[in-house]
């Protein structure tokens, strides 16, 4: 059973997706598997036609602080970078989700999986819930980023509660780090339950 992991920045939803590999649940992050895509040649190639070179460092890697400053300032940039990466990731996750067997718990996670449509490979969504101001505040503290960036970020996000509409199931994470793991536990069982 494919189960899609997401959740808005900085919401813990990579802290909730270390508790599901905890308990032996394989996962797919799509930030790694962007990541790698991001850092082929031809993928780079495409990438500086929009943003320039100014973005590379010394050895020809993109800077991703400088990438995510230029393109989070303008919509259409974010959507010209999606447009780039996004078609591979997709591909990458549906030959995953062919491999996969029914009765194994395998986690997507993708931080926009309801932007990209990608909840149709899953069976099961889990939407991990966090209050926006507390949001913004971990983008600035995790990232360095300004507030303003933080900001930008958040809102160029499908919202929250949209998302959660549309989960199966949702953890907030507006506890203590072993309340989160007590959700996450909960969850999992539900799930196991499922796939019995």
């Amino acid at each position: 059973m494919i189960i899609g992991l997401t959740g808005g920045i900085a919401s813990g939803k990579s802290t909730v997706s270390n508790f599901f590999k905890e308990l032996g649940v394989e996962i797919v992050d799509a930030d790694i598997v962007a990541r790698e895509i991001s850092e082929r040649k031809a993928t780079i190639d495409e990438i500086c036609n929009i943003f320039g070179r100014d973005i590379l460092d010394e050895n020809g890697k993109i800077v991703r602080g400088k990438l995510r400053e230029r393109v989070f300032q303008d919509r259409e940039l974010v959507q010209k970078l999606n447009s780039i990466i996004h078609p591979q990731v997709i591909e990458y996750f549906k030959e995953r989700r062919e491999r996969n067997r029914r009765d194994e718990l395998l986690i997507f996670d993708i931080p926009l999986l309801y932007e990209a449509k990608m909840d149709t490979l899953c069976d099961k969504v889990i939407v991990v819930g966090l209050d926006k101001k507390k949001q913004i505040e971990r983008v600035v503290q995790r990232d360095g980023s300004s507030e303003e960036v933080a900001k930008n970020i958040v809102a160029n996000q499908m919202p929250l509660e949209d998302k959660i509409k549309r989960a199966n199931f949702v953890i907030m994470n507006d506890g203590t780090l072993e309340e989160l793991k007590g959700k996450v536990l909960k969850v999992y069982k539900e799930l196991r339950e499922v796939i019995k």
